[in-house]
């Protein structure tokens, strides 16, 4: 088995880099990092290297090493990673940064339609939908789907948990979802 698809995603998200940062910094396209990270193509072996190369690590290690599970205390939940030894947790995509996780009032999952879509400005109130479980031909727009994070200073962060837009109920939506659930009780879980 090779970890080099969740090992490319978990050293991007560690070092706090955008997939769009990374490839200019690659000299790649945005795409072929997604693809890379989604496993839907993987990197010549000159370009394997490139990647131990930059972020300084053997090429074995990126390829035969579970490096999430190598680095203790970090859970990668995707676009947020958990530091459990700082009590802390970092925002990747959204309103990015560090934040203490004591300090998490509450969270709560939303989606924002597609067309409107901003990473500088996420979530803004007057674009977000609502999502039903029915399937009408006019609800099933595109949306991302993410997480409104509220601190006890009663700041709201901002999560993308789908990194594209995504149609609404169908399974990649449910599959994104479900992961911004899991996200939501994992922080939760911390915050406690």
């Amino acid at each position: 088995m090779t970890y080099l698809k969740s090992n490319l995603h978990y050293l991007r998200l560690k070092n706090s880099l955008s997939q769009k940062e990374l490839a200019s910094k690659l000299y790649m396209a945005h795409q072929t990092i997604s693809n890379h990270e989604l496993g839907k193509s993987e990197p010549d072996l000159d370009g394997m290297q490139k990647d131990a190369d930059f972020y300084q690590i053997p090429l074995s290690d990126l390829i035969d090493v579970d490096l999430s599970k190598k680095q203790k205390g970090f859970i990668d939940l995707g676009n947020v990673l958990l530091d459990t030894h700082r009590k802390t947790f970092q925002i990747l995509s959204g309103t990015k940064g560090i934040y203490a996780i004591k300090d998490i009032c509450k969270c709560q999952i939303i989606f924002e339609d597609a067309k409107y879509h901003d990473e500088e400005y996420p979530f803004p109130v007057d674009r977000r939908v609502l999502v039903t479980n029915y399937n009408f031909w006019w609800f099933n727009r595109k949306v991302y789907i993410g997480l409104e994070i509220e601190m006890k200073d009663h700041r709201k962060l901002y999560v993308y948990v789908s990194n594209d837009a995504k149609v609404q109920n169908s399974d990649s939506f449910k599959k994104y979802r479900k992961q911004a659930n899991q996200i939501k009780k994992k922080l939760m879980k911390y915050c406690s």
